[in-house]
């Protein structure tokens, strides 16, 4: 077994916009079209030196020892499925990382606040959207890699109530006038 990242860990957690909806709409055709979701996560967090440690439902949490692979991973899995060929089940995924300290203890992480403070992260995104904490991000943008149709563009500004979080936009990331609710439900604005 691989190293499992324990200390300052950075986590991507990943869920399926709308999947109760497409279960219902789409009950025959959602089963192949979550194997091939599956498929995609799961190679692209391999590749990218995570470790997928729970699934829950169609609900990735995966860990990585630095911020750089989880945000490649991150990118990766959004291109992947979006240029997917799906049927009618089209799936478009959430994604919020988060860096802090958690550690493994052999079954699951330990570290009650940085799990939340990710879970909370990957909520405020919408479909096709990645949402990097500003934690994250101040661990990544010392190796800031230019990807290609991908920038960073700071959400909202930091204040008492909400953290800075920052996001990627790109040309298969479509944009979008939606608003996102910030980690302590404050509305900011994402276009």
């Amino acid at each position: 077994m691989k190293n499992i990242p324990s200390g300052n860990v950075t986590f991507l957690f990943t869920d399926i916009e709308g999947s109760t909806k497409l279960a219902q709409a789409h009950p025959e055709k959602l089963p192949s079209a979550l194997i091939r979701h599956n498929e995609i996560l799961r190679d692209a967090i391999e590749s990218n030196n995570g470790h997928v440690f729970k699934i829950v439902g169609d609900a990735y949490c995966c860990a990585f020892e630095n911020a750089e692979d989880a945000v490649k991973a991150a990118i990766e899995v959004q291109r992947n499925l979006s240029e997917e060929k799906w049927d009618e089940s089209e799936i478009k995924i959430r994604v919020g990382i988060h860096s802090g300290i958690a550690e493994w203890n052999g079954q699951d992480y330990m570290g009650y606040m940085t799990l939340a403070r990710t879970a909370r992260v990957m909520s405020a995104a919408y479909g096709e959207q990645i949402i990097v904490s500003n934690d994250a991000y101040e661990i990544y943008k010392e190796n800031l890699v230019k990807e290609k149709d991908f920038s960073f563009r700071d959400l909202w500004e930091k204040t008492e109530r909400c953290d800075r979080a920052n996001t990627f936009v790109s040309g298969i990331i479509k944009r979008s006038k939606r608003r996102i609710s910030t980690i302590d439900d404050t509305r900011c604005a994402s276009e």
